[in-house]
């Protein structure tokens, strides 16, 4: 069993997308931990409990990304956990080959499934990358650690800067314990956002706000992820 924790607020059709392609392709067993920063679709929520979601917690407004991951943390049991954000669509097998590649690489503290952008960085994979490419910090796609170390770690501590930094943070911390984080290669998940997806960046095209393009391996479109719901 995996505990799966994500954190949500607003978004409402993108949480319904992003809930539904990861419990339906995970194919290992999984528990989905739900903390929501006190968004106007709790109903929708709780109607899932003992659904889709196995464990809920409902905060009455935004106490910010980091309290809502580390409440999320109380519930884990697992060794192994899944940290996500609600706008990322996943494709068959995503959590049983995230768990086979960490446990080959046991090296790594971190990895995360490859999405179609990633945040000002470029291309970093090139061609016939490795299958866990390393790097400096790794953001909220479907991305999975070690539990002991996260903890060991102080989690997502408010000890970061600005918001946005708590994934340098904690990619530092693990460094500095010894442990590499990296991204799967050749695992895909798709990063919904844009306007047009309520991603909150009204007029501005991904792009404009930090998203650089992937090359390498072809990427996936939205319309052809919504196969995988």
């Amino acid at each position: 069993m995996i505990d799966i924790v994500m954190t949500t607020w607003k978004r409402f059709e993108m949480t319904k997308m992003s809930i539904q392609s990861i419990r339906k392709n995970a194919n290992y067993p999984n528990r989905l931990i739900v903390v929501d920063n006190g968004s106007d679709y709790q109903d929708w929520l709780f109607s899932q409990k003992g659904k889709l979601i196995d464990i809920l917690v409902l905060l009455d407004k935004n106490y910010g990304l980091e309290t809502a991951k580390n409440i999320g943390m109380n519930f884990v049991e697992s060794d192994l956990f899944i940290s996500t954000d609600n706008d990322i669509l996943a494709k068959p097998n995503w959590l049983i080959d995230l768990k086979n590649l960490i446990d080959k690489n046991p090296e790594y503290a971190c990895i995360a499934c490859r999405p179609q952008v990633l945040v000002g960085t470029g291309d970093i994979f090139g061609e016939n990358p490795p299958e866990v490419k390393e790097f400096s910090h790794i953001p909220g796609y479907l991305r999975i650690m070690k539990t002991d170390l996260t903890k060991k770690t102080g989690a997502w501590s408010d000890k970061r800067p600005l918001r946005g930094h708590e994934e340098y943070w904690i990619s530092q911390k693990f460094r500095e314990m010894g442990y590499k984080v990296g991204w799967a290669s050749y695992i895909d998940c798709y990063h919904m956002f844009g306007d047009d997806q309520g991603w909150g960046y009204s007029g501005m095209k991904p792009e404009e706000h930090g998203h650089n393009p992937v090359g390498g391996l072809p990427r996936d479109n939205y319309e052809s992820m919504k196969k995988y719901l």
